[in-house]
């Protein structure tokens, strides 16, 4: 792990554990929930157009930031912060509405009021959040040194980047991003996917042997990269590389005369496209290896659990102030007690919607409880482990397992049809929730601690806009379905809902599931584990498609380029602090472009290339400007003298 050497929390923050601030004031809950919900508005309408989120974190942090000039705040830097942590529950939010409350629409499902379907999200969000703060310890101080943190470690230099020089560097590579990324999604001089199969000698490849090479070239892919570190970005390509590499050619030659449904239409699996047998095959066994990995992060995190469950006994034993003496400021949490039954308290109040509204008997509501309880404990650790690892967290995958097995449990229990249907999908809806909000908000309290804010008062906040932005998530989702709908030649395209609703109806109605795949996917991450691979990391890149892996090994190689460029320690930690600002901005500026990109697009403002950007020249532009990429990110790096380290 000596990529991330370089890359531990600072010794003193910018705000000392050591003095007070004031951290928190109407300004700052104004403006944080006012982004919140503005970005709760725009993201969701993105992510119910292409089926992605964008994080809010670059373009809230410059608002912040400007706004904080513009009026002069004399305290701006610890208000930002706390604008930024706040606004984020705005996009934390979105998967679980996003990504299940439209299949609703779509498989016109029995009509629910506002309440009914508000609540799993306000519900899932609130324990999203104390899930993220009984971990915080141990992911953001004990295991500081493990987890790279990439998208936390980018907003708090993003936040920090105020001063001088480093503003202008992170300005200048902002600003390159934002141009390189909308140029990429708006006009399409270039390629975003380079793959093999753009050229004749790839498509034969793909077309005889079933092989195929792909990477993103967007320039925030690149920075996640540098963050995550060599050893992890080679792991979770090398999970790719078994999925594209070892289990497609595999699959094509020993099930080519497997009949599967593709668009309505039987055909034989070896006539399927490439990318077809990934998504209905072999992402499965990325999800196996995903359900296994929680359950190996847990019991590898019993003596933590243990260590929570002693330290809330010793709390509740203890004065309420007795126990923050002897802390500093930026060790306080919302206090263990609380936490432990707040968390207990939001897993009953779900298990009462779920009876009152959806439960025929209280056998079908215990093993509802069942499935939520061993779910949420068992994916969390997943889902804040992948967000420490790469900045991106597997939340549809996870909650597809969940629809899996929650579909055959109730089910065998008696439940069936479109109430059925309706109970899974609110199910699926609190979960997703409780995932995309704990692993994402893991990342604010990293910001927390790399910066010295205070986690108690962000986490306080947190719970405040996670509910306020769960209302305004519904709100969009019903007044876009009044607006455009989600069936018919002109509904909001709504991809993963779509995906959510395909899968859960033929399992309501007696259909099966990939269980061989899942449990293929299991035995394979206990091997991992055997041999110490970390399995969870291994497990990302089978699950998630090549061209997101690949870029993050890119990133890490030119990390570990950037730390190895001089024999003088102090000289390469430099180096690799000013790569450090570099990749934020490419994240920041790319986050941007991305956003800008899908607003023209959203007007109707189409200047996108399509014929050009699908020829090989498309291709060959697209590898010389992430090879120009590259070089920036590795050259201003280690274009630092000396003398500057000394």
């Amino acid at each position: 792990m000596s990529e991330h050497k370089h890359s531990s929390a600072p010794a003193e923050p910018p705000m000392s554990p050591h003095q007070e601030y004031q951290e928190i004031n109407p300004y700052v809950v104004f403006w944080g929930l006012f982004y919140a919900a503005l970005f709760a508005l725009a993201v969701g309408y993105l992510c119910l157009k292409i089926g992605q989120t964008v994080d809010a974190f670059a373009p809230v942090s410059i608002l912040a930031m400007g706004m904080g000039a513009v009026l002069k705040r004399k305290n701006a830097f610890p208000e930002n912060v706390h604008i930024q942590a706040i606004a984020s529950a705005g996009t934390n939010i979105l998967g679980g509405a996003m990504f299940i409350i439209p299949a609703l629409f779509i498989l016109n499902s029995p009509t629910m009021n506002f309440f009914q379907l508000a609540a799993p999200i306000v519900l899932g969000g609130i324990l999203g959040v104390f899930l993220s703060t009984i971990f915080r310890r141990y992911f953001c101080e004990e295991m500081a040194d493990v987890y790279p943190f990439p998208a936390g470690r980018a907003a708090a230099e993003v936040l920090t980047s105020g001063e001088g020089s480093k503003a202008k560097l992170m300005i200048f590579s902002g600003a390159i991003a934002l141009i390189y990324d909308f140029i990429l999604n708006s006009i399409g001089w270039w390629q975003e996917i380079i793959s093999s199969a753009t050229f004749s000698l790839g498509q034969q490849i793909a077309s005889k042997y079933k092989l195929v090479f792909n990477l993103d070239n967007e320039s925030a892919l690149l920075g996640i990269g540098y963050f995550t570190g060599l050893r992890y970005a080679a792991i979770i390509a090398a999970g790719s590389f078994f999925s594209w590499f070892v289990c497609i050619p595999v699959l094509y030659y020993l099930a080519g005369d497997h009949h599967m449904i593709l668009k309505g239409k039987d055909i034989l699996l070896a006539d399927a496209p490439i990318r077809a047998v990934f998504s209905t095959y072999v992402r499965h066994i990325g999800i196996g290896m995903l359900a296994m990995a929680g359950i190996i992060g847990l019991l590898s995190m019993s003596s933590v659990i243990k260590n929570v469950v002693r330290a809330a006994i010793a709390e509740m034993s203890k004065a309420p102030n007795a126990a923050r003496q002897t802390l500093l400021r930026t060790q306080r949490d919302i206090p263990m007690p609380l936490l432990v039954a707040g968390i207990f308290g939001i897993l009953l109040l779900f298990t009462l919607y779920f009876h009152v509204y959806f439960s025929e008997s209280m056998l079908q509501t215990g093993l509802a409880l069942g499935i939520v309880l061993i779910f949420t404990f068992l994916l969390s650790v997943v889902g804040i482990s992948s967000i420490a690892f790469t900045g991106t967290e597997p939340v549809s995958g996870m909650t597809i397992f969940m629809i899996i097995v929650a579909s055959v449990v109730l089910g065998s229990a008696g439940m069936h049809g479109d109430m059925g249907i309706v109970a899974i999908l609110m199910m699926a809806s609190f979960l997703c929730t409780t995932l995309a909000v704990a692993g994402n908000f893991m990342s604010e309290l990293k910001v927390a601690n790399l910066l010295g804010a205070t986690p108690r008062k962000m986490e306080q906040w947190q719970l405040v806009s996670a509910a306020v932005s769960a209302l305004v998530s519904i709100g969009v989702i019903l007044l876009l379905n009044q607006a455009y709908g989600f069936v018919g030649p002109s509904a909001l395209p709504a991809p993963q809902a779509n995906a959510m609703a395909a899968i859960v109806k033929p399992l309501m109605e007696g259909g099966a599931a990939h269980w061989p795949l899942y449990m293929a996917g299991a035995f394979f991450a206990v091997i991992l584990w055997m041999v110490k691979v970390p399995p969870l990391a291994f497990a990302l890149g089978a699950y998630l498609p090549m061209e997101i892996n690949t870029p993050l090994l890119v990133g890490g190689l030119i990390s570990y380029l950037v730390t190895k460029s001089s024999s003088n320690e102090k000289l390469s930690a430099l180096r690799f602090n000013v790569g450090s600002t570099i990749a934020s901005g490419l994240i920041a500026g790319g986050a941007l472009g991305s956003l800008l990109s899908a607003v023209v697009r959203i007007l109707g403002y189409d200047f996108f290339l399509e014929a050009w950007s699908e020829t090989p020249a498309a291709t060959y532009l697209g590898v010389v400007a992430y090879l120009a990429l590259c070089a920036l990110l590795y050259g201003k790096a280690v274009s630092v003298k000396k003398v500057a380290a000394e």
